[in-house]
C-alpha cells in the first residue's frame, strides 16, 4: 500500500495555515543599516592606469598615470577607488605620491589572462612577468585569490568568454564562496557590457540560497571616462574593512545616468529603505526618482515606492528595485525570497 502521509501533511498545513504558502525575506542586504547615521560612499571599483600595459603591452591603450587617475576621482567627489590594472597591483598609493589622498584606497587588480575577474583586497597575481598568454587557469586564479584572503567580482561578464553563459557563471558562484558578485553595469563600453539580463538569470537560478551582488563601474582607461557609473557603499566608516563588509554582505547601491536617454540632473538617490517582515512590505524613500520598478525572476512585478511582496503576484526567489529619474537610474541589491 502506498504511503500518502507527506501529501496529507502538506494539505493539512495548507488548510490550517491558509491557502497561500508563506512568502518571506530570508536575507535583507540592508538589515543592519541605520539610514539616519550611515555613510554613503561613492565608489569606483574598476579603474585602469598605464600600469595595465606592464603585463599586457601597449594594446591596452592607456597612458594615464595612477596619480592622475586618483586625482580625477578625488575631483569628482568620490570616496573609494580601486585601481584594477590588468594583472598588475597599483598599490600602495604611496608609490605614486598619493598616500595622503582622502580617498579610501582598495588593493585590487583585474585578472585578465582568462575570462576577466576583478580581484580585491589582495595582491595575488597570475604568473606576473610571463606575458598575457601564460596563466595558471581561470579556476586556479579564483582559488589562489581566495587563499590569499581576497574576494572576486566577475568583470563585464557579457563581453566575451564562458562567463557570458548563465549556466557557466552559476557554477562559478556555486563552487567558489569568494566570488561575491558581478559587474552588472560596465559603462566604459555600455552597449557591449550591459549585463542586467545575465544578472537576473543568475539570480533566478541561484537565489535564495546563493546571493549574487551587483555593481556599476566606469572601467575607465582615461580620466575622461571617469564618473559615468558608480557603486555606493552603505557603510559605517571610511575604511577598506567597511568597504569589504559592504561588498560581501550586499549593503550597496549602484547607479549610472546612461540608462536614461538624454539624462539631465541628479541621479536617483536612496535616503532610506525600510523592511517590515510582519507586514511583508519594503519601502524606499528616495530623492530625484519619478518611478520605482520592482523586479523578480527577470520581470517587473510592481511599481511604486512600496511593495507588499506576500501579496504581489510573481515574486519568487529574489526581489530587487530600480529607481528611475531624469538624471539616470539607481539599483538596489536583491532581497532573498522564500
Amino acid at each position: 500500500m502506498k504511503n500518502f502521509t507527506p501529501l496529507f501533511s502538506l494539505l493539512s498545513l495548507l488548510l490550517l495555515g491558509g491557502c497561500t504558502p508563506r512568502v518571506e525575506v530570508v536575507y535583507d542586504p540592508y538589515a543592519e543599516v541605520d539610514w539616519s547615521t550611515t555613510l554613503q560612499l561613492r565608489s569606483a571599483l574598476h579603474v585602469h592606469t598605464a600600469n595595465s600595459t606592464i603585463e599586457h603591452g601597449p594594446e591596452e591603450g592607456t597612458t594615464v598615470t595612477p596619480a592622475e587617475q586618483i586625482d580625477r576621482y578625488e575631483e569628482l567627489g568620490y570616496d573609494v577607488v580601486a585601481l584594477t590594472d590588468h594583472d598588475y597591483v597599483s598599490y600602495p598609493w604611496d608609490d605614486y605620491g598619493r598616500g595622503a589622498s582622502r580617498l579610501v584606497a582598495i588593493e585590487a587588480n583585474e585578472l585578465s589572462k582568462n575570462d576577466n575577474l576583478c580581484s580585491y583586497f589582495c595582491d595575488w597575481l597570475d604568473l606576473p612577468g610571463t606575458g598575457p598568454a601564460t596563466t595558471v587557469g581561470f579556476e586556479e586564479c579564483i582559488r589562489q585569490v581566495g587563499e590569499d584572503g581576497g574576494i572576486i567580482y566577475l568583470a563585464h561578464p557579457m563581453r566575451s568568454g564562458d562567463i557570458c553563459r548563465a549556466e557557466f557563471s552559476a557554477e562559478v558562484f556555486r563552487n567558489y564562496e569568494n566570488v561575491y558578485g558581478m559587474e552588472v553595469l560596465n559603462v566604459g563600453q555600455f552597449k557591449r557590457n550591459n549585463s542586467i539580463k545575465l544578472w537576473d538569470e543568475l539570480l533566478t537560478m541561484l537565489m535564495p540560497e546563493r546571493r549574487v551582488w551587483g555593481t556599476s563601474s566606469d572601467d575607465a582607461h582615461s580620466t575622461g571616462m571617469a564618473g559615468k557609473g558608480w557603486t555606493t557603499m552603505v557603510a559605517t566608516e571610511r575604511t577598506p574593512e567597511a568597504v569589504r563588509r559592504c561588498m560581501t554582505e550586499g549593503a550597496m547601491l549602484f547607479s549610472t545616468p546612461l540608462l536614461v536617454e538624454g539624462a539631465e540632473g541628479e541621479v536617483p538617490a536612496v535616503r532610506a529603505i525600510s523592511h517590515d517582515p510582519k507586514a511583508a512590505t519594503i519601502t524606499i524613500d528616495a530623492a530625484h526618482a519619478d518611478r520605482v520598478e520592482w523586479i523578480s525572476c527577470g520581470r517587473v512585478v510592481a511599481t511604486g515606492e512600496s511593495i507588499n511582496y506576500a501579496e504581489c503576484e510573481g515574486v519568487a526567489k529574489y526581489l530587487r528595485a530600480v529607481l528611475y529619474g531624469p538624471g539616470g537610474a539607481t539599483f538596489t541589491q536583491p532581497y532573498a525570497i522564500r
